[in-house]
């Protein structure tokens, strides 16, 4: 990041988390608003890093980040809330905003994919495939109307949850807390968190999740392009978000 004043603001409002990053001194003008799938919380940052760097020198910018479950965040934007780009775990809810009356720009861009593993507390006892149905253990998994929800019951079919979350996140949280023996999540979720492992061995299979990203407004659609950037893409795979989907 090109020397300025860095300000990290956290704060949590209608359910959502918002970061505010100044990235220049001194800069009044509004801030640049993206949505994100709160799978996409961590990358965010350094994805926005980038593009803040190929602006020229006289350029200031500040970036809004907001965060939360796709279908969520789609609900905000469906009630009026202003943004300029919006990242999703799942594409097809562009065309719930379209059919809403949301203006989608013409800077639309796939970004990369995730998969799902059943996972647990690091100090937990070894586990196997059939303790995901064993009904005396404590499971937590996405809501079925989220993405990581929906991509659950498609790869698993029923299984006896005992919380429904309301994204891959809080499933994360739960299982951090000792609050459930397993837990279905992102695979970069579990593999970013030092207190979770997988279940047992598993891998990396569909159904998946994809992400994209869509402009909301003329000021998004540069961000937005960005994102399909060789630079932006390096981003996402080191951060364990591969380009391709698992076969």
């Amino acid at each position: 990041m090109r020397p300025g004043t860095f300000v990290l603001l956290v704060a949590v409002t209608v359910g959502l988390v918002i970061w505010l990053t100044t990235i220049a001194p001194d800069d009044n003008s509004r801030p640049l608003r993206v949505l994100v799938a709160s799978s996409l919380s961590e990358v965010a940052f350094d994805l926005v890093d980038a593009w803040a760097e190929t602006l020229s020198s006289e350029q200031t910018v500040s970036i809004e980040l907001i965060a939360g479950g796709s279908n969520h965040l789609v609900a905000q934007l469906r009630d009026g809330a202003p943004a300029d780009a919006f990242l999703t775990a799942d594409p097809d809810l562009f065309d719930d905003l379209d059919a809403a009356g949301v203006s989608l720009g013409r800077q639309e861009t796939g970004l990369a994919h995730n998969h799902l593993v059943v996972a647990q507390p690091a100090h937990g006892p070894t586990r196997s495939p059939i303790d995901l149905r064993d009904p005396s253990l404590v499971l937590v998994a996405c809501a079925p109307e989220v993405p990581c929800g929906g991509a659950t019951v498609a790869r698993f079919g029923d299984l006896p949850v005992d919380s429904f979350e309301a994204n891959a996140r809080a499933v994360v949280t739960r299982l951090a807390l000792d609050e459930a023996d397993l837990g279905v999540a992102y695979a970069t979720d579990v593999s970013s968190h030092p207190d979770l492992v997988p279940a047992w061995p598993q891998e990396p299979t569909c159904p998946c999740v994809s992400y994209a990203a869509v402009a909301l407004s003329p000021v998004g659609t540069p961000f937005v392009a960005f994102l399909a950037d060789d630079r932006a893409r390096s981003i996402l795979t080191t951060h364990g978000f591969p380009v391709e989907p698992p076969r």
